[in-house]
């Protein structure tokens, strides 16, 4: 079986694979991936934009992990990205990330088709105070929060295709948050909102599973035995 087999199996294949690999797991590590898993969420998702700063990026990694928040995507144009696991605490192991190839994916205006076609709503954070703010945004539509880097903000591409553009509001002489901290004020609000109107988190079956063998497969011991 090659490498990638393991993606095609068939649910209950997968249910098996995955029993194997507990085996090789303490039972306080099986309990745990049970107890995140069913924690994640799909209803958000991130987007981070030409991070100038891999640090910054592994940051909002961090953050979206901390907050269940299952999917991130970046566009990188520099085609250099690297995750800083010392910044991220390990945080790209438990997400699922993408990283959009500029080369062979087309610029920002694809990416943002691609990112729109998962059905989410995008959203893009902006400086202008013109735009809508934070407290006006309903937690219960699924939505991508894009965040540009912190020098530029998102570019003009993102917010033509943007379906809302979101204002943190600020009320004292600074003008903007650094971007972690804007992130987590941000998906703070989205998360929150979400769980008190109702919005259940977890994955769909299929998902779960499949989630969970890839946290088992970057677990355990020589994971090429199972696959």
């Amino acid at each position: 079986m090659s490498r990638t087999d393991w993606r095609t199996l068939s649910f209950e294949e997968k249910q098996k694979l995955y029993n194997k690999l507990s085996e090789e797991m303490s039972l306080h590590k099986r309990q745990l991936f049970l107890q995140k898993v069913r924690l994640r969420t799909r209803h958000f998702s991130l987007a981070l934009e030409d991070m100038m700063k891999s640090q910054n990026a592994s940051a909002l990694m961090r953050t979206a992990d901390a907050f269940g928040v299952h999917r991130v995507d970046v566009y990188d144009k520099s085609e250099k990205f690297r995750v800083s696991s010392g910044i991220s605490k390990g945080a790209e192991k438990w997400i699922e990330a993408d990283f959009h190839n500029t080369y062979n994916e087309g610029g920002k205006k694809e990416w943002a088709e691609k990112l729109k076609s998962t059905g989410r709503k995008l959203y893009v954070t902006t400086l202008s105070p013109t735009t809508k703010p934070l407290e006006l945004i309903d937690p219960l539509i699924p939505a991508t929060i894009c965040f540009g880097n912190e020098q530029d903000g998102a570019s003009q591409e993102l917010i033509d295709s943007a379906d809302e553009l979101v204002y943190i509001p600020m009320h004292g002489f600074s003008e903007s948050f650094n971007v972690s901290v804007s992130c987590g004020i941000v998906l703070h609000h989205l998360t929150l909102g979400a769980g008190q109107a109702g919005i259940m988190r977890g994955l769909l079956p299929e998902d779960e599973i499949t989630t969970l063998i890839q946290w088992a497969l970057r677990t355990v011991r020589d994971p090429q035995r199972f696959i």
